[in-house]
């Protein structure tokens, strides 16, 4: 959002050791990767889209797990009195650099964004237009995100900001304009627990003529006018007022109803052919960006489908109870910390793929019957247990969390947007063991066996129980207290209550890939393929084609993009992969290593 100079230094102070002393709870498995993939920068989210981690912060914006933890940081966001945007902590490690770009989208021309640092050395530097300063730590900022901007790391010690997206109460707006000037410290009150207030709304399914006017004009005004767009603009201009005109027309004989909407939607994509044919060299004096780019962010916001509703309450509260038929479903079935979290990021970027975005377990193991008990003590699931009631609680449990490619929620669609039919896919290493479940559920589901070199395998299984980062049953009768279980449940893990940790993950590696494979040996083969880790990595194009004809989809440009470079790690990486960093834990894993080769050397000869 437009402000009066590329930085203005907020009147408020917070106590930035306590902020540091909180964040400090969470762990290196909480952060994620920059949205733009920046290397050395990444990002934990403290308020998005249903207070998830998709990255979406337009409307629904709650709370995630993380804010609901930190009661400083909620004091903190409270104080700026402004209903609170997408936010994250960003963490830049020393010598990253934040590339130089404009936020010309339109809910980046729409929103502030604040600035908390936190740690922040000297050598840290902002950059914003023309303009550079250094944020320290304990200070508020704002700037004119619609100008270029860069950040840039120059320091020796990792940097940590506050990062606050919102419209901007009057109070916060008299301090960016220089009519509030007053101190504020943010003192931490234990006793206070502010009620934060999120944005919920993120405009109309059709935008209103008056602010799509407002904004077109503003565009066209800022066009540089320049030799070789000066005839342009005035162009430009006309054909705009023409669109705008129209658009005003169709608003006042449809206004916002599904019936008026392809008549819309014709008006949008005309202009939008005319806009992609200016040249590059009609640009905006005040950020030099491409017009063109801006002027199509604004038409992408002017019409969005999947906000519209009938105007039948009763007909619409009738089409959302039903799920999507879930079609020949794809289940990715691995030993845990085999590479399954980047083969299943790396397949649902396909635009025929519908996921949860994450693994399963809260869909299983709200289900009391699905968790590990007394009659069932591990998470062996079998056909039996999928009774009618389970079935259909896992199915609706399964469709309320669906995302497609672009992380856009199947419930958040319009009633008319909703696809009938969906390919799911679905990766959860606890789902290794239940196989025969999972048919029952899906008779004609479809599985993709992902297995991994033992040694690579079970190093990595050492190096997570270690961290304690996986431990998903802390408290299991008679095991010891100083190895909390971590992963998937095995059956017969009471027999490694006197196991070295080595033995443990050995038999986490045995267990689950002889199980998989005798279950899968069940089903005809063209329901399922095999492929190994190392194959996946090395031969990436070949190895998403063949997965892709074997789930009957697609293999388009997106996923050919994604192959065609080196993949980035998964969300789950442990530590930066190496082929051979399974040998600082050889020592430890040599007398259990013989035990897997067998299995190995047969699970390499599957599609032979």
């Amino acid at each position: 959002m437009r402000i009066p100079q590329p930085f203005v230094q907020l009147p408020f102070t917070v106590d930035q050791e306590l902020l540091a002393e909180e964040i400090g709870q969470f762990d290196d498995s909480e952060w994620r990767a920059h949205p733009q993939d920046v290397e050395g920068c990444s990002s934990l989210n403290l308020a998005f889209k249903d207070g998830g981690e998709n990255g979406d912060v337009r409307a629904n914006v709650k709370a995630t797990p993380q804010l609901d933890k930190a009661p400083y940081l909620r004091q903190v966001m409270y104080a700026f009195s402004s209903v609170i945007g997408g936010s994250r902590l960003i963490k830049l490690e020393p010598g990253a650099l934040l590339p130089r770009h404009s936020d010309v989208h339109y809910f980046g021309r729409k929103h502030l964004r604040l600035y908390v640092p936190i740690v922040s050395e000297a050598d840290m530097r902002i950059y914003c237009g023309d303009k550079d300063v250094h944020m320290a730590p304990g200070e508020a900022w704002t700037c004119d995100n619609w100008l270029p901007q860069s950040v840039e790391n120059r320091s020796n010690q990792t940097s940590i900001h506050l990062l606050i997206d919102t419209v901007g109460s009057s109070k916060l707006w008299r301090c960016i304009n220089g009519r509030d000037t007053q101190q504020k410290h943010i003192t931490f009150d234990p006793s206070v627990d502010p009620e934060l207030t999120f944005e919920c709304h993120d405009g109309l399914a059709i935008m209103h003529p008056e602010e799509l006017a407002a904004d077109l004009i503003a565009l066209c005004s800022d066009i540089n006018p320049n030799k070789q767009s000066t005839n342009a603009k005035d162009d430009i201009q006309l054909i705009t007022q023409d669109f705008l005109h129209d658009w005003n027309s169709q608003w006042m004989a449809k206004g916002l109803s599904i019936e008026g909407f392809p008549a819309f939607k014709a008006l949008r994509e005309s202009f939008r052919r005319e806009l992609n044919q200016l040249s590059d060299s009609v640009r905006l004096s005040s950020n030099d960006q491409l017009f063109k780019e801006a002027a199509c962010s604004t038409l992408d916001a002017a019409l969005v489908p999947d906000k519209l509703m009938t105007a039948s309450p009763a007909y619409n509260q009738s089409i959302s109870s039903k799920r999507p038929k879930f079609d020949r479903p794809i289940f990715i079935v691995a030993a845990p910390r085999s590479g399954s979290t980047l083969l299943f990021e790396t397949m649902a970027v396909n635009r025929e793929i519908w996921s949860i975005g994450d693994e399963s377990h809260r869909q299983f193991e709200s289900i009391a019957s699905l968790r590990p008990s007394g009659k069932n003590s591990s998470n062996r699931l079998l056909a039996d247990q999928a009774t009618i009631e389970v079935q259909e609680t896992l199915l609706n449990a399964f469709a309320k969390d669906l995302v497609n490619s672009d992380g856009k929620r199947y419930v958040d669609l319009s009633v008319l947007s909703r696809p009938r039919e969906i390919r799911f896919l679905e990766k959860t290493p606890k789902n290794a063991l239940r196989i025969p479940f999972l048919q029952k559920v899906f008779p004609d589901a479809h599985f993709i066996f992902l297995f991994r070199d033992p040694r690579q395998n079970m190093s990595s299984l050492l190096e997570s129980w270690r961290s304690r980062s996986w431990v998903t049953y802390p408290s299991l009768p008679n095991w010891p207290k100083d190895m909390q279980w971590s992963h998937l449940l095995i059956p017969g893990w009471e027999k490694l209550t006197k196991a070295s940790l080595a033995e443990v993950v050995a038999q986490q590696w045995l267990v689950t890939n002889q199980t998989i494979l005798d279950d899968l040996n069940e089903l005809p083969k063209e329901r399922w393929t095999s492929i190994e880790y190392d194959e996946f990595l090395n031969n990436t194009p070949e190895s998403l084609n063949r997965l892709c004809r074997f789930s009957q989809v697609v293999f388009g440009p997106r996923m050919q993009q994604l192959a065609s470079k080196p993949l980035k790690p998964s969300k789950y990486t442990h530590t930066a992969p190496h082929p051979d960093k399974w040998r600082k834990n050889e020592a430890e894993l040599s007398s259990v290593i013989p035990a897997t080769q067998g299995l190995f050397e047969q699970l390499k000869n599957l599609d032979q």
